[in-house]
C-alpha cells in the first residue's frame, strides 16, 4: 500500500506531505482547494506524462515522492529485482519523480535512476486510479476478458506463466505460426511470391537492426552499471584513496616500509627478497589507484545513454518476441529465412513437415481453448450475479448486467473452431439500466453517476481476485446524493477491508465512512497561495462533515446532523464486520428521522 506521498513545487503546492495507512481515506475541501492535485501527483510517480506546465510559479523544479510497503513476493518487487535495481529488505519501494523548468525530468526507484517507460512498467498494478472522466478501463471492451479471467482464476496476475490463459497462449502461438506458414505454402505462385516478399521484409528488418550474439546481455549489463553508476563511482573513489591517493594509503605505507629496509638490506642480503616484494606491492598499489581513478572518471550516469540502451534493448526484445523469444532465436530465424528464400523450390517438403506439426499442436490448443471457454462462461454467470448484488445495495437493483460472448478477432480456424490469441471468444460487459430495455455497452448507456456505481460494484465483486493493493477514486461519486451516496460510502468502506482506498469526495455521506479523514484547503502566506493537507481528529471530522452539509456557516443542527451521519456510518461498518449487511438507505433513513 501507499504509506507516504510528498509533493513540492507542483501547481499551487509549495510543499506538502500526506501519510497514509490501511482502510478508507477521504480527501475533502472546497472546490478548487487542490484535492485533485494529489491525484495528479500520484499519476507522475506511476509513470504518467510530465510537463513543465505542472510547476508552481517561481519554482525551477517540482518533485513527487511516494513510499510503498508491499508484501514479500509482490510482482512489483520481482520486476524491480529483475531490472537490477536496489531492493531493500522489508518490501519498501521508494519512487521519486522530478520535473524541471527546462522540460527535462528524472525518475528514481529506490535511489536508482530509471527512464519514464521503465517507471511505468515497474509501477504497473500497484495503484488503480479511477476518476469521474477516467473510466477508460471499464469502458474499453478489450479489458473485459482479462477481468473475467481474473475472476475465474484462469489468469496469472503475478506473471509466473503457469495459468490456463498462459498455457493456451503458448499453444496457440505455435499453432497459429504453423497455420499461417501452411496457408502461404499452399497458395498459388503469386501468393508464394508474396510470401517470399514477406520473408524478405522480415529479414530486412532483422538485418537493419543487425543484432550481434550476446548483444542483449551486454546491453543489460551496461544498463545495470549506468543505473548503479553513483554507487560504483563512490566505491572506486574510496578504494583509490585507500590504495594510493590519501594520506596514510597503502602505497604510502609500502613506501615507508621500503625505506625502513633499504639500509638494512645492505647489511643483510637476506632482506633483499622482502624488499623486492615490497617494491612490487607498492607498484601494484599505485597502478591499482590509477586504474580506479580512470574507472571513476570514465563511469557515466548519462540519462540519454541510458535511454539509448533501453531503446536498443526494446528493439531487440521486440525482435525476440516476434521470432522465438530470445536473441539467439532471432539469429537462428534470420538464417532460416535466408535458407527459405534461397531454397524456395523445396516448399513441398516443408509443407509436409508443417502438416505433422499442426497435427501435433492443434489438438492441444483446441482442448485448452475449450477448457478456457467453459471456465469463462461459468465465471460470467457468477460475476454478473455478484455485481448485481452490489448494484442492489447502490439503488440500481432494477439494472440487468450480463456478459456477452462473441467470436475472437483476428483468429485462426482449427477443427471447426475459430481460435484467437486469447481463446475462442471475446467478452463484453453489457448493462440494461431499466427493465424491458436491451443490454447495451457501458459506453453507450451509462450516465456518469451510474458508471461510478457500476465501477464500485465491479471493484467490490473482484476484491478477492484483483491483485492491485490501492484504489484511488477521484470524485467518482459525482451526480449522486441522499441514500445512494450513503450506499456508495458503505461500499467504499467494504472495499477498504481488503484494499487501501483513497477517495476524493464532496459528499458528507461518503466522508462519514472514513477511517482517516484529510481536509485539503488553500492557505495564503507571504502573498502566495499554498495547499495544506490536514489529517482530522474525530471532533474535526465532525466539523468538516457539518461544513459539507451546511456550507461555511456551521450551525448546531449541522453538527448534530454530522454526528448522526458518522454514528450511522460506524454502526453500518460494525454490522458489516459481523456479516450483517445493512439494507440500502437504512442508515440514511435513521439519520433523517433523527
Amino acid at each position: 500500500m501507499l504509506t507516504t506521498l510528498r509533493i513540492s513545487g507542483l501547481a499551487i503546492v509549495d510543499e506538502v506531505e500526506v501519510r497514509l495507512g490501511p482502510g478508507l481515506h477521504v480527501l475533502t475541501g472546497e472546490t478548487g482547494a487542490g484535492k485533485s492535485i494529489l491525484v495528479n501527483a500520484l499519476h507522475l510517480v506511476l509513470g504518467g506524462r510530465a510537463s513543465s506546465d505542472l510547476l508552481r510559479e517561481g519554482a525551477e523544479e517540482a518533485s513527487v515522492e511516494a513510499l510503498f510497503e508491499l508484501p514479500p513476493g509482490h510482482a512489483a518487487l520481482a520486476r524491480v529485482e529483475a531490472a537490477g535495481l536496489p531492493a531493500p529488505p522489508g518490501g519498501e519501494l521508494l519512487v521519486r519523480r522530478t520535473v524541471a523548468r527546462s522540460g527535462r525530468g528524472r525518475a528514481f526507484v529506490n535511489g536508482a535512476m530509471v527512464t519514464a517507460s521503465m517507471l511505468e512498467e515497474l509501477m504497473r498494478g500497484l495503484v488503480d486510479v479511477s476518476g469521474q472522466h477516467e473510466h477508460v478501463s471499464l469502458l474499453d471492451p478489450g479489458t473485459h476478458l482479462p477481468l473475467l479471467d481474473a475472476f475465474a482464476g484462469s489468469s496469472d496476475p503475478g506473471g509466473a506463466g503457469g495459468s490456463l490463459v498462459a498455457r493456451y497462449r503458448e499453444a496457440y502461438g505455435g499453432l497459429a505460426a504453423r497455420l499461417r506458414e501452411r496457408a502461404a505454402l499452399r497458395s498459388a505462385d503469386g501468393e508464394r511470391a508474396r510470401r517470399l516478399d514477406y520473408l524478405a521484409f522480415q529479414l530486412k528488418e532483422i538485418e537493419a537492426a543487425d543484432p550481434r550474439p550476446g548483444e542483449d546481455q551486454a546491453l543489460e549489463q551496461e544498463r545495470k552499471v549506468m543505473v548503479a553508476s553513483e554507487k560504483l563511482r563512490e566505491a572506486a573513489r574510496a578504494a583509490e584513496g585507500l590504495a594510493y591517493g590519501e594520506e596514510g594509503s597503502a602505497s604510502e605505507r609500502l613506501g615507508r616500509a621500503q625505506r625502513a629496509l633499504a639500509d638494512a638490506a645492505h647489511t643483510d642480503p637476506r632482506l633483499e627478497g622482502p624488499l623486492a616484494l615490497l617494491r612490487s606491492a607498492a607498484a601494484e598499489a599505485e597502478e591499482a589507484g590509477r586504474e580506479l581513478s580512470r574507472y571513476a572518471d570514465a563511469l557515466g550516469g548519462d540519462p540519454e545513454r541510458l535511454a539509448d540502451a533501453e531503446s536498443r534493448l526494446e528493439l531487440l526484445r521486440q525482435l525476440a518476441r516476434k521470432h522465438g523469444g530470445s536473441l539467439e532465436a532471432v539469429l537462428a530465424r534470420r538464417e532460416e529465412m535466408r535458407g527459405e528464400l534461397a531454397g524456395a523450390e523445396g516448399s513441398g517438403e516443408r509443407l509436409a513437415a508443417i502438416e505433422r506439426e499442426i497435427e501435433r499442436l492443434g489438438p492441444e490448443a483446441l482442448a485448452l481453448a475449450k477448457e478456457l471457454s467453459a471456465a469463462r462462461r461459468e465465471a460470467a454467470g457468477r460475476f454478473a450475479r455478484a455485481v448485481k448484488r452490489e448494484l442492489l445495495a447502490l439503488a440500481m437493483g432494477r439494472c440487468d448486467l450480463e456478459v456477452a460472448f462473441g467470436p475472437p478477432e483476428g483468429g485462426e480456424e482449427h477443427g471447426g473452431v475459430l481460435l484467437g490469441p486469447d481463446g475462442a471468444e471475446r467478452a463484453e460487459v453489457l448493462l440494461a439500466p431499466n427493465p424491458g430495455e436491451p443490454a447495451r455497452p457501458l459506453a453507450r448507456i451509462a450516465s456518469g453517476g451510474e458508471l461510478s456505481r457500476v465501477l464500485l460494484a465491479v471493484k467490490r465483486a473482484q476484491m478477492r481476485t484483483d491483485p492491485v493493493p490501492t484504489y484511488v477514486f477521484d470524485e467518482v461519486d459525482a451526480g449522486i446524493g441522499g441514500a445512494v451516496a450513503e450506499a456508495v460510502g458503505r461500499l467504499l468502506a467494504e472495499v477498504s477491508r481488503g484494499r487501501q482506498v483513497i477517495c476524493v469526495t464532496h459528499l458528507p455521506q461518503v466522508a462519514a465512512f472514513a477511517d482517516r479523514h484529510h481536509r485539503v484547503e488553500k492557505r495564503v502566506a507571504g502573498g502566495r497561495t499554498g495547499v495544506l493537507v490536514q489529517p482530522l481528529e474525530p471532533a474535526e471530522q465532525q466539523r468538516e462533515v457539518a461544513r459539507m452539509l451546511a456550507g461555511q456557516t456551521i450551525t448546531t443542527s449541522a453538527l448534530e446532523h454530522a454526528a448522526a451521519l458518522i454514528g450511522a456510518a460506524q454502526q453500518a461498518r460494525g454490522e458489516e464486520r459481523k456479516g450483517r449487511r445493512a439494507a440500502p438507505g437504512r442508515a440514511a433513513a435513521r439519520v433523517a428521522r433523527r
